[in-house]
């Protein structure tokens, strides 16, 4: 057996076959989508995945044991992203990432997400005034992209009238931490870099010149330790902030109301007691992911449930294999928006836990609540559905629905 995410049959639907490799070979050695390297690890058992999450020896610097490695694209002559890179704090490890973590924790605050959430709301009903006459939508581009985008340019104080700007390098950047990767994507993806690193050096220095309040601001002025950030910290900050959140929100917001659509009783049970949202969104998180796996280089020799991981080799950790494995919850496949306890991992553990989580949980919550309220007769309609040929971020390549 050698798994292939890219198969269109796994695309389709991962989880029969995430859940042959739990049975048969939980740590498995199978086709990697790096042209460079000849496969990669997959851990699929909750377990094992817990394990790795929290693993030192799993790593993102791979240059610290093969230096030729530096960047997050195949080819290398991207310097601008790069560079960049080096400032993403999702692709930092201790130190460095302990530091850069620390600047984000400042701002990311529950009472941050508690004073965002009315402007959420509103965004919500803001988009599905715009579509609610024409009775029917792609949920995708229509409500779930322009949606965190929107909430992430609000929060960091992007004047109203830059705000379409952000959504082509968002996607751009989203794709360069992709399990596939080629000369075009990073090429895209450095461009993307150039151009909103030079739109956030003319906010900075705006705000060091005159602090509002907004997220740029408070980066801006904020010490660490009796350090305020570099400009280069600046800059990765906040170029994965713009979208390292975004591209997995649209894809819960879209993965999670395909699985209400599909599964009319459940939607019909938190439609009756909306108090059930907040277990529904945990169970939306868990039963089918928008964030699939993360990677990590192997820094040190290590063993991991029976497989012999060597120094540089690439490892997939399966966050969406583990939500299903059926040795940690209860039938796994059953869609229950009631569901507890629900100690899902889509959100990591160790370390990387998702330091937007809360954020990426209200941003749900808002999106979830107003479909159901607006829209009462939501339903898909007769249009296949295709799945985007990705696998870090499980999503559709469209949802249309009528209503």
């Amino acid at each position: 057996m050698i798994f292939n995410p890219l198969d269109p049959a796994v695309l389709s639907d991962p989880y029969p076959h995430y859940r042959r490799l739990q049975r048969e070979d939980p740590i498995h050695w199978g086709a990697s989508g790096d042209p460079q390297r000849d496969g990669c690890w997959y851990v699929t058992r909750y377990a094992d995945v817990v394990t790795a999450l929290k693993e030192p020896r799993l790593g993102r610097e791979i240059w610290r044991v093969q230096p030729e490695q530096t960047g997050v694209t195949v080819n290398n002559t991207q310097r601008p992203l790069d560079e960049l890179s080096k400032g993403w704090m999702v692709l930092r490890d201790p130190p460095a990432h302990t530091r850069l973590r620390r600047l984000v924790q400042h701002t990311f605050t529950p009472r941050m997400i508690e004073r965002l959430t009315p402007r959420m709301t509103e965004i919500v009903h803001h988009l599905l005034d715009a579509v609610i006459e024409r009775g029917e939508m792609d949920v995708l581009r229509d409500f779930a992209l322009p949606l965190p985008v929107t909430i992430i340019a609000e929060l960091l104080g992007v004047p109203l009238v830059d705000q379409p700007l952000f959504l082509p390098w968002s996607q751009a950047l989203a794709a360069v931490i992709e399990f596939e990767q080629n000369a075009a994507i990073g090429a895209a993806g450095s461009r993307a870099v150039q151009e909103l690193a030079d739109y956030l050096h003319t906010i900075i220095a705006a705000r060091r010149r005159a602090p509002q309040d907004d997220l740029i601001s408070a980066l801006v002025t904020l010490e660490d330790e009796g350090q305020r950030p570099s400009p280069e910290e600046l800059i990765g900050t906040l170029t994965q902030m713009l979208f390292g959140g975004n591209d997995p929100v649209v894809h819960l917001i879209g993965n999670g109301l395909l699985a209400l659509l599909q599964h009319p009783a459940q939607l019909a049970r938190l439609r009756a007691d909306p108090a059930l949202m907040e277990t529904a969104i945990d169970e939306l998180l868990r039963y089918d992911s928008s964030v699939q796996m993360t990677f990590r280089y192997v820094l040190e020799p290590l063993e991991l449930g029976g497989g012999a991981l060597r120094v540089g080799d690439l490892v997939a950790i399966v966050m969406g294999a583990a939500n299903r494995d059926p040795a940690h919850f209860p039938d796994p496949d059953c869609f229950d928006v009631a569901r507890r306890p629900n100690r899902h991992l889509s959100l990591g553990q160790g370390i990387h836990y998702c330091i937007g989580g809360p954020l990426a949980r209200a941003e749900a919550h808002a999106a979830f609540s107003g479909l159901l309220a607006r829209l009462p007769d939501l339903a898909l309609t007769d249009a296949p559905l295709i799945w985007r040929r990705a696998v870090a971020v499980r999503g559709l390549v469209a949802l249309p629905v009528r209503f």
